[in-house]
Protein backbone atom coordinates (compact mmCIF):
# COMPACT_ATOMS: atom_id res chain seq x y z
CA UNK A 1 0.00 0.00 0.00
CA UNK A 2 1.39 3.55 -0.74
CA UNK A 3 2.38 6.20 1.54
CA UNK A 4 0.14 8.96 2.03
CA UNK A 5 1.44 12.17 1.40
CA UNK A 6 2.00 14.46 4.45
CA UNK A 7 2.61 17.60 2.80
CA UNK A 8 0.67 20.77 2.17
CA UNK A 9 1.42 20.97 -1.60
CA UNK A 10 0.77 24.60 -1.67
CA UNK A 11 3.23 25.06 1.20
CA UNK A 12 5.49 23.28 -0.95
CA UNK A 13 4.96 25.86 -3.94
CA UNK A 14 5.60 29.26 -2.27
CA UNK A 15 8.65 27.48 -0.68
CA UNK A 16 9.91 26.48 -4.07
CA UNK A 17 8.69 29.57 -5.84
CA UNK A 18 10.82 31.25 -3.11
CA UNK A 19 13.81 29.77 -3.77
CA UNK A 20 13.82 29.38 -7.14
CA UNK A 21 13.08 33.32 -6.92
CA UNK A 22 16.09 33.68 -4.83
CA UNK A 23 18.44 31.66 -7.01
CA UNK A 24 17.32 31.17 -10.17
CA UNK A 25 16.05 27.78 -11.56
CA UNK A 26 19.99 26.94 -12.46
CA UNK A 27 21.63 28.15 -9.12
CA UNK A 28 18.74 26.05 -7.42
CA UNK A 29 20.31 22.39 -6.26
CA UNK A 30 18.18 19.59 -5.02
CA UNK A 31 19.38 20.24 -1.57
CA UNK A 32 18.27 23.34 -1.69
CA UNK A 33 14.76 22.83 -2.78
CA UNK A 34 14.82 19.67 -0.43
CA UNK A 35 15.84 22.31 2.63
CA UNK A 36 13.33 25.13 1.68
CA UNK A 37 9.98 22.93 0.97
CA UNK A 38 11.20 20.32 4.02
CA UNK A 39 10.39 17.15 1.44
CA UNK A 40 12.38 14.09 1.44
CA UNK A 41 14.15 13.32 -1.52
CA UNK A 42 12.16 10.47 -2.07
CA UNK A 43 8.39 12.72 -1.69
CA UNK A 44 9.81 14.99 -4.34
CA UNK A 45 10.47 12.64 -6.80
CA UNK A 46 6.99 10.89 -6.06
CA UNK A 47 5.11 13.95 -6.11
CA UNK A 48 6.77 16.12 -8.73
CA UNK A 49 8.75 13.79 -10.99
CA UNK A 50 11.59 16.25 -11.52
CA UNK A 51 13.02 19.76 -10.61
CA UNK A 52 12.15 20.90 -14.09
CA UNK A 53 8.35 19.66 -13.08
CA UNK A 54 8.29 21.72 -9.71
CA UNK A 55 9.57 24.75 -11.41
CA UNK A 56 6.53 24.60 -13.45
CA UNK A 57 4.09 24.07 -10.59
CA UNK A 58 5.89 26.82 -8.92
CA UNK A 59 5.58 29.09 -11.58
CA UNK A 60 1.93 28.15 -11.91
CA UNK A 61 1.13 28.46 -8.15
CA UNK A 62 3.13 32.38 -8.27
CA UNK A 63 1.19 33.50 -11.19
CA UNK A 64 -1.93 32.58 -9.46
CA UNK A 65 -1.05 33.99 -6.67
CA UNK A 66 -0.29 37.34 -8.56
CA UNK A 67 -3.01 37.21 -10.61
CA UNK A 68 -5.22 36.70 -7.21
CA UNK A 69 -4.06 40.16 -6.04
CA UNK A 70 -4.72 41.59 -9.38
CA UNK A 71 -8.52 40.40 -9.57
CA UNK A 72 -8.82 41.77 -6.02
CA UNK A 73 -8.12 45.15 -6.85
CA UNK A 74 -9.82 44.74 -9.91
CA UNK A 75 -13.34 44.21 -7.98
CA UNK A 76 -12.61 47.45 -5.90
CA UNK A 77 -15.10 49.71 -6.54
CA UNK A 78 -12.46 52.34 -8.66
CA UNK A 79 -12.01 54.00 -11.65
CA UNK A 80 -10.05 52.29 -14.28
CA UNK A 81 -6.80 54.96 -13.33
CA UNK A 82 -7.16 54.74 -9.76
CA UNK A 83 -6.87 51.12 -10.30
CA UNK A 84 -3.97 50.98 -12.13
CA UNK A 85 -2.46 53.55 -9.94
CA UNK A 86 -3.09 51.52 -6.73
CA UNK A 87 -1.42 48.74 -8.72
CA UNK A 88 2.01 50.39 -9.02
CA UNK A 89 2.03 51.49 -5.65
CA UNK A 90 1.09 48.60 -3.89
CA UNK A 91 4.23 47.00 -6.22
CA UNK A 92 6.34 49.75 -5.57
CA UNK A 93 5.39 49.12 -1.59
CA UNK A 94 6.59 45.74 -1.83
CA UNK A 95 9.81 46.46 -3.72
CA UNK A 96 10.59 48.77 -0.89
CA UNK A 97 9.31 46.67 1.87
CA UNK A 98 11.01 43.88 0.70
CA UNK A 99 14.52 44.37 -0.99
CA UNK A 100 16.12 41.18 -0.44
CA UNK A 101 13.34 39.44 -2.19
CA UNK A 102 15.33 39.50 -5.92
CA UNK A 103 12.67 40.54 -8.10
CA UNK A 104 9.84 38.71 -9.53
CA UNK A 105 9.89 35.16 -10.57
CA UNK A 106 7.94 35.66 -13.67
CA UNK A 107 10.66 38.57 -14.83
CA UNK A 108 13.34 36.22 -13.68
CA UNK A 109 11.84 32.98 -15.49
CA UNK A 110 11.23 35.29 -18.72
CA UNK A 111 15.14 36.14 -18.38
CA UNK A 112 16.74 32.84 -17.14
CA UNK A 113 14.37 30.01 -18.59
CA UNK A 114 12.08 31.61 -21.65
CA UNK A 115 14.00 30.45 -24.32
CA UNK A 116 15.70 27.40 -23.04
CA UNK A 117 12.18 25.91 -22.28
CA UNK A 118 8.48 26.11 -24.08
CA UNK A 119 6.40 25.38 -21.13
CA UNK A 120 8.24 28.05 -19.21
CA UNK A 121 7.48 30.22 -22.04
CA UNK A 122 4.36 29.86 -21.87
CA UNK A 123 3.59 29.94 -18.55
CA UNK A 124 5.64 33.71 -18.86
CA UNK A 125 3.42 34.67 -21.99
CA UNK A 126 0.33 33.84 -20.35
CA UNK A 127 0.95 35.72 -16.79
CA UNK A 128 1.72 38.69 -19.61
CA UNK A 129 -1.47 38.60 -21.91
CA UNK A 130 -3.44 38.52 -18.42
CA UNK A 131 -1.94 41.37 -16.90
CA UNK A 132 -1.85 43.52 -20.51
CA UNK A 133 -5.71 42.69 -21.03
CA UNK A 134 -5.99 43.48 -17.12
CA UNK A 135 -4.03 46.81 -17.94
CA UNK A 136 -6.85 47.62 -21.17
CA UNK A 137 -9.73 46.92 -19.21
CA UNK A 138 -9.32 49.36 -17.00
CA UNK A 139 -7.58 51.69 -19.44
CA UNK A 140 -11.08 50.95 -21.17
CA UNK A 141 -12.92 52.17 -18.30
CA UNK A 142 -11.40 55.36 -17.76
CA UNK A 143 -11.61 56.11 -21.33
CA UNK A 144 -15.87 55.30 -21.07
CA UNK A 145 -15.50 57.55 -18.27
CA UNK A 146 -13.61 60.27 -20.24
CA UNK A 147 -11.22 60.48 -17.99
CA UNK A 148 -8.52 60.35 -20.80
CA UNK A 149 -8.39 59.71 -24.37
CA UNK A 150 -5.87 57.58 -26.07
CA UNK A 151 -4.25 57.57 -28.93
CA UNK A 152 -3.65 54.12 -30.03
CA UNK A 153 -5.71 51.05 -28.86
CA UNK A 154 -5.45 50.10 -24.91
CA UNK A 155 -4.21 46.64 -26.11
CA UNK A 156 -0.81 48.57 -26.57
CA UNK A 157 -1.03 50.79 -23.82
CA UNK A 158 -1.33 48.02 -21.76
CA UNK A 159 1.58 46.25 -23.33
CA UNK A 160 3.58 49.69 -22.58
CA UNK A 161 2.12 49.11 -18.64
CA UNK A 162 3.03 45.79 -17.93
CA UNK A 163 6.75 46.76 -19.55
CA UNK A 164 6.58 49.58 -16.81
CA UNK A 165 5.58 46.98 -13.82
CA UNK A 166 8.89 44.70 -15.24
CA UNK A 167 11.03 47.48 -15.30
CA UNK A 168 10.42 48.68 -11.23
CA UNK A 169 10.63 45.03 -10.64
CA UNK A 170 13.75 44.81 -12.52
CA UNK A 171 14.95 48.34 -11.31
CA UNK A 172 14.41 47.41 -7.65
CA UNK A 173 17.38 45.25 -7.72
CA UNK A 174 19.30 48.04 -8.96
CA UNK A 175 19.16 49.98 -5.34
CA UNK A 176 16.00 52.34 -6.99
CA UNK A 177 14.80 54.31 -4.25
CA UNK A 178 10.87 54.63 -3.75
CA UNK A 179 11.35 57.80 -5.67
CA UNK A 180 13.37 56.46 -8.52
CA UNK A 181 10.04 53.58 -9.22
CA UNK A 182 7.72 56.09 -8.53
CA UNK A 183 9.13 58.57 -10.72
CA UNK A 184 9.12 55.97 -13.53
CA UNK A 185 5.25 55.28 -12.91
CA UNK A 186 4.77 59.25 -12.78
CA UNK A 187 6.21 59.46 -16.28
CA UNK A 188 4.21 56.16 -17.39
CA UNK A 189 1.02 57.57 -16.04
CA UNK A 190 2.28 60.71 -18.14
CA UNK A 191 2.59 59.20 -21.50
CA UNK A 192 -1.11 58.32 -21.30
CA UNK A 193 -2.45 61.55 -21.40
Amino acid sequence: MPKVKQFNKEKVLEAASHIFRQKGYNGTSIDDILKATNLSRSSLYDSFKDKHSLYLAALEFYKDREKNGYNSLDEKTLNGLEKIDLLFKEVINHLIEHPNDNGCLMVNAAAEMSKQCDKTSHIVCNNKDDIENLFATWLKDAEDSKLLKLSKPTKSYGTFLFNTLCGLKVLSQSGATRNDLSNVVKLSMDALN
